[in-house]
């Protein structure tokens, strides 16, 4: 065996830096690698067990009917798995075993954040809406934006995923109002505090993150 083998990597030592106890059982997502499973109870500020691998029971949208190989998401909110991408969920695995909506509890089989491939989101006509980490976590999102009022769109950090990652924003409405492109704290977008150029029917962005900002790498404005 190599002098330098450390452990297996199905299971990681995971600290809670969160502001509530995590209880065995419970999804955590780790950094910007995936989700995993707590093996045990994890006090605020410990460190405890996490597995990253393997095939795990959870609660279940009963709404969702399951295809056995189909891809799955963790609702952190609801607490529960669903059948596709939603705002802020966190992409999780692929279910092991066909379920019928009605089922409360699904097999999920653990996988990476970047297994899940471009994430596609369309967001609500109206109202102020927040792209999450896990909304970015693949490292390549895609959103579509059918609003018709002003809207703002916060971006979650840079900091807090991977350098590299694309974010493509496109209006589909033709009410003349604009998207508001709104990135954390004091980072930018496109060289400013804000972005909001977006105000006619297929204006279309595409950004990538520098680490510590969104540098504008296309854009096409009517």
């Amino acid at each position: 065996m190599a002098r330098n083998y450390v452990k297996p990597g199905d299971v990681t030592d995971y600290t809670n830096n969160t502001a509530a106890i995590i209880s065995s059982s419970d999804p955590v997502a780790i950094g910007n690698q995936q989700m995993g499973i707590a093996l045990v109870d994890i006090a605020i500020g410990a460190t405890g067990s996490v597995a990253k691998e393997g095939i795990f029971l959870l609660a279940k949208n009963t709404g969702d009917a399951v295809t056995q190989g189909q891809k799955l998401w963790w609702d952190a909110t609801a607490k529960e798995v669903i059948n596709a991408p939603a705002l802020n969920a966190y992409f999780i695995g692929y279910a092991d075993k066909a379920e019928r909506a009605a089922t409360a509890t699904v097999h999920v089989d653990l996988e990476e954040f970047s297994e899940e491939g471009p994430r596609v989101l369309t967001l609500a006509a109206t109202g102020t809406e927040s792209l999450g980490v896990g909304d970015l976590a693949s490292g390549d999102l895609i959103v579509f934006v059918p609003n018709t009022a002003g809207k703002t769109v916060n971006i979650a950090s840079v900091a807090a995923i991977p350098p590299g990652t694309k974010l493509f924003v496109k209006k589909t409405s033709t009410d003349a109002f604009a998207v508001t492109l709104d990135p954390a704290g004091s980072e930018t977008i496109a060289g400013g505090a804000t972005l909001a150029t977006q105000d006619a029917a297929n204006d279309l962005a595409q950004f990538v993150s520098t680490g510590t900002a969104w540098a504008l790498m296309h854009s096409t404005i009517a």
